[in-house]
Formats: structure tokens, C-alpha cells, sequence
């Protein structure tokens, strides 16, 4: 079938000049200009080393707009959010904002585990308990940042995510991700309709006012588009630029698809992008070839925990999986529905590509691994024939078919039939 490259557009010629006209145009009306209070203070929330969102340059521009506004330096902090990722470290920092922006900012790693830094605000309409960073919490106007990528719960990245889960707490996250995200709902592409999405909707407006500023990015990282306003109106207002890079309308499915993780890998988890974006381009009994280095294996010790907990004596049906979470056995559940969604998409050969190191891992929790694509598509063929058709999604994180569902209109969830008198996690 060919190669499923996003589409190359070029990047802007100057990204700070970019968003400072995006912070002076709002898509909705609402900026900067319009809730700023002079000495008030402002914390900056962005993703962290996983993405490569340009966020110094990004946050230099919000900056330096907010000083114009009367807003000093001193009452400027900058929190790097990445939900129950690791902190960032020192070096991590400054790559991601550069020692410019190190010197001139506080910035802070969140740490959704350490509730010395959370501060709890209420619980949202679905039950979630929302426990956000205290910075965050306390703060006079709340500014985030973000890159538009597609989410396989959230329907996409940026806009209402970057709190939730970027600056929430673990309990928050477990009962986002967790409970509401097992939903077949919860899915890549919809928002409104989808209960993980509303929810972290429903969570940014304990925190108001707050505003966004949303990018696009081409595969060479570069800014595309700028989007200011609210969370959920700069994200809305970006799609269309998103989809016209990254999203494809696939009329036929391949036998083979093979997916690179690029450009998110640092650790298994991540791969599950790849993997289930695969998984919505190959027939049924295909199989799909995911490769990615994982240099941080199966990342955190908590993460390495639960996959060996969830696989090592065998995979479950989706099903009965999903049942082991609602039970409570399973503490962290809101990484545990990665393994759900991954359990759903079972309906191909799944055979991973990754760094000999982590082979061992790869055996005992019951993945097929070759040593190298080429081998495994060798072995593809040999099983399925040699007249099969092949799919190579060199960018196999970000790069998508359209997805089934189009933007629907807002939902009152808790009047809505589909939702009345329903479990939160509903798997089958």
C-alpha cells in the first residue's frame, strides 16, 4: 500500500513572533488582555521532556506579554506538568526551556505523587476527586501549553489535558484514566462525547480563569500554528490545522503495518500510541510491527510493576481484565487502561522491534520480538503470503486514519441515554 507519512508543511519562520500574535488574537475573546491583573500572579503549565513542544520559547513570548500587561517576572511561575511521568531532571529542564529562560523563570517539576505539592478543589460531576498542584490551585490566572497530537483517551493532547493530567494528582488521574477512560468511548479523535475528555474539561473549570496556548508542530518540531483562548477553544481551533498534517482518510486496511513510535519512545508505555493506531489500519488477523527503542525499558518502577502484574502469567481478554480493575485489585489503574486498550486492539499479531536490551522483559510478559524489521516482516509474509499488502507509518505516534466519530456537539453527559444508568467502565 506505501509509506503513511504526515504531511510535510513547513514551519513558521519565527515561532516567538507567532505566538505573540496568537496571545494578541484570541480565537474566543478570551486573552491575556482581558483577565490579566496587574501583580497578580500567573503560573505557565506545559508538558514535559516527552513532548518536544518548543516550550521556551513558547513561555519567553507569554512572558514578555504579561510583563507589558504589568505582570512581573517575580510573579511568574513556569510548572513543567507531566502527570505521573517522572520529574524532570536538571538537564531535562534545560533542553526543554533553555538556560535563558532557566535563569529568568522559577520553574517547577510537578510530582503527581507527592501530596505535599497537591491541593484538593472538589470532585467533578463523574466523581473524580480533583487534586491539582498547589502552585496551580492558588494562582490569580492559570496559562498552559501544549502540542496537538491525537490521544487514544483523551481524543486529543493539549487544551483541557494539560492540567489534567499534566499538573492533577495520582488520584485524580487513576479515576480520570482509570475508571472513566476504560470507557469504549474514551477514544482517539472525539472530545465532546468522549467522558475522559468531558471530565478533564469539567476539571479546568475549578480553575478560573484559565487560558491556553496550543501548537501545532511539523515533524521536524517546528511551530506551525498558534491557537490562544481558553483550554477548550484553543484546542477546538486547532484541530482542523492538526488533521490537515497528521490525519489520513484510509478507504482500505493493510495485511502488514509496520509503525514506528517516533516521536514518542522513551519508554513502553509510550509505545502504545503506535500500537493502537496500527491496530485501526490493519485487517483483522494481520499483523502490525511496532518498533521502538524504549531506552527507559518499561519505564518507572511503578510501571514495570503493573505490567508484570497485568502479563507475566498470561494475557486476559479485555473483558476480564477490565473486571480485574473495577475490583480495586489493581492500584493504578489510570496506566492499567493502556493495558486494557492494548488488550482491546488484539485483534492482529502484535511483534515489537526494540533495543536488545529489552528483550528479557519483552519474553516474560509475552511479547513477540524480532531483533529487527526486516526479520519480522520476513516472518509476517512467510504467514500470511507474499502477495500481502504493507503499510510503513514512519511517524506511527502522531500519524492517524480520521477517525469514525467527527466532532459531535457538547453533551450534558449525566442526561444523555448513552451515559444514564451506565458503569464508568464499560469494556465490551
Amino acid at each position: 500500500m506505501g509509506i503513511l507519512n504526515p504531511r510535510t508543511i513547513p514551519g513558521v519562520e519565527d515561532t516567538y513572533r507567532t505566538v505573540v500574535q496568537a496571545l494578541r488574537n484570541p480565537v474566543d475573546g478570551h486573552g491575556l488582555a482581558s483577565v490579566v491583573q496587574s501583580g497578580g500572579s500567573v503560573v505557565i503549565v506545559t508538558d514535559d521532556y516527552t513532548r518536544p513542544t518548543p516550550a521556551g520559547q513558547i513561555c519567553e513570548a507569554i512572558m514578555d506579554e504579561l510583563n507589558s500587561l504589568g505582570v512581573e517576572d517575580s510573579c511568574i511561575s513556569i510548572l513543567a506538568g507531566g502527570g505521573l511521568h517522572r520529574p524532570m531532571t536538571r538537564d531535562e529542564l534545560v533542553m526543554k526551556f533553555g538556560g535563558a529562560l532557566i535563569e529568568r523563570a522559577r520553574i517547577i517539576s510537578h510530582d503527581a505523587w507527592d501530596d505535599a505539592q497537591l491541593e484538593y478543589l472538589g470532585a467533578t460531576s463523574m466523581g473524580t476527586p480533583v487534586w491539582v498542584n498547589r502552585l496551580i490551585a492558588k494562582a490569580d490566572l492559570r496559562v498552559t501549553v501544549g502540542m496537538i497530537t491525537a490521544h487514544f483517551l483523551a481524543g486529543y493532547a493539549s487544551g483541557p489535558k494539560t492540567i489534567l493530567p499534566g499538573a492533577s494528582g495520582y488520584r485524580t488521574i487513576f479515576h480520570n484514566h482509570g475508571v472513566i477512560g476504560a470507557s469504549r468511548d474514551a477514544r482517539i479523535g472525539v472530545i465532546h462525547g468522549n467522558p475522559c475528555w468531558e471530565d478533564m474539561a469539567e476539571t479546568v473549570r475549578f480553575l478560573r480563569p484559565t487560558l491556553a496556548v496550543d501548537v501545532v508542530l511539523n515533524t521536524s518540531n517546528e511551530l506551525v500554528a498558534a491557537f490562544h483562548g481558553e483550554p477548550v477553544s484553543a484546542q477546538e481551533a486547532g484541530l482542523d490545522r492538526y488533521h490537515s498534517i497528521y490525519a489520513f482518510d484510509l478507504k482500505e486496511k493493510a495485511d502488514i503495518v509496520i509503525a514506528s513510535a517516533n516521536p514518542m519512545y522513551s519508554y513502553f508505555d509510550q509505545c502504545l500510541k503506535a500500537i493502537i493506531h496500527a491496530s485501526m489500519l490493519v485487517k483483522d488477523g494481520g499483523t502490525r510491527i511496532v518498533a521502538s527503542p524504549c531506552e527507559e525499558l518499561l519505564g518507572p518502577p511503578f510501571l514495570r510493576e503493573l505490567y508484570y502484574e497485568s502479563l507475566s502469567a498470561g494475557w486476559p481478554s479485555a473483558y476480564d481484565y477490565a473486571k480485574v480493575m473495577q475490583s480495586g485489585a489493581i492500584k493504578d489503574i489510570a496506566d492499567a487502561v493502556g493495558i486494557l486498550k492494548l488488550l482491546q486492539t488484539n485483534n492482529s499479531t502484535l511483534t515489537l522491534v526494540c533495543d536488545r536490551s529489552f528483550e528479557e522483559d519483552l519474553t516474560k510478559l509475552g511479547f513477540s520480538h524480532m531483533p529487527d524489521v526486516q526479520t519480522a516482516l520476513d516472518e509476517a509474509t512467510v504467514r500470511l503470503g507474499h502477495d500481502s499488502t504493507v503499510l510503513v507509518m514512519p511517524y506511527g505516534a502522531i500519524t492517524h486514519p480520521i477517525p469514525e466519530f467527527k466532532l459531535i456537539s457538547r453533551l450534558h453527559l449525566s442526561s444523555h441515554p448513552r451515559y444514564r444508568d451506565r458503569s464508568p467502565v464499560a469494556p465490551l
